[in-house]
């Protein structure tokens, strides 16, 4: 168990500097107000595995936020914990992933919102991938919920092999969705979402947000495979750093609003 923590330590500390805001897997489209920070530290907990992805990005103005994502670090805990690691493009995805995340966001009005992004850059062995995406966030004030509906596009390095969307056999094209529901005001939150398809991020989540203080979130949920798919079950954790947490949680009674 010290072996554990100590692992867990020398990871979490040095690096908690280093995916877009997440809901926890689909991208939840708030953006970094200008000349704010954002961190995201994921841990994913499955058969014996610890998977990190830490975020960082960056508030630039205008609905448009920039940054970067540590992605894929994972720690074999059997027998004795070792980060592990894939640079073969024939067992895909590779991993662990070093990119730069961009959000772009359109405010038509409080209901409606288009956002969108992308993470690329490279793995180990120097391997190009991506995830980028198109959403549009629906904001449903009477009953105090956050709507996210969008597409997305991932590569074979980022995602692995495995259809996008089943009806149509898709290797390009898939779905995300994400709710969000406010249970308590402003600080207690439901949390669903999916990522269509078979690949090794086609799962279903759902858990829960809690805002622990006015800039900090601590969530948890359960990650399930899609039928047939290749994602990992798995318990997912997060801690969130969110300077800009006032201006995203008026959103569930006012709705969205334009930012400067």
């Amino acid at each position: 168990m010290q072996k554990w923590f100590s692992i867990l330590f020398i990871y979490f500390f040095p690096y908690t500097v280093c995916s877009q805001q997440n809901l926890f897997n689909v991208p939840s489209s708030d953006i970094t107000l200008k000349c704010k920070p954002f961190f995201q530290q994921q841990i994913n907990l499955s058969n014996g595995f610890v998977q990190l992805n830490s975020t960082f990005s960056y508030g630039l103005g205008h609905n448009f936020e920039i940054g970067i994502n540590l992605l894929g670090v994972t720690i074999d805990g059997t027998p004795k914990p070792f980060f592990v690691s894939n640079g073969d493009t024939d067992a895909n995805p590779v991993y662990p992933f070093f990119t730069i995340n961009f959000q772009k966001a359109w405010t038509f009005n409080d209901v409606l919102k288009l956002t969108a992004g992308t993470q690329t850059g490279i793995s180990k062995g120097s391997h190009f991938g991506s995830y980028d995406y198109l959403n549009l966030v629906t904001a449903i004030k009477k009953t105090h919920t956050k709507l996210i509906t969008g597409l997305y596009y991932g590569t074979e390095t980022f995602l692995g092999k495995g259809e996008r969307i089943y009806l149509f056999s898709s290797d390009l094209i898939g779905v995300q969705t994400g709710i969000e529901q406010e249970i308590l005001e402003g600080d207690f939150l439901l949390i669903v979402e999916n990522i269509s398809g078979r690949h090794n991020l086609g799962e279903t989540t759902a858990g829960f947000a809690y805002y622990i203080s006015s800039h900090w979130v601590a969530s948890c949920g359960y990650q399930i495979a899609n039928p047939n798919g290749n994602a990992a079950n798995s318990l997912v954790i997060e801690f969130t750093y969110v300077p800009s947490a006032h201006s995203h949680r008026r959103i569930f009674r006012h709705g969205h609003h334009h930012e400067i």
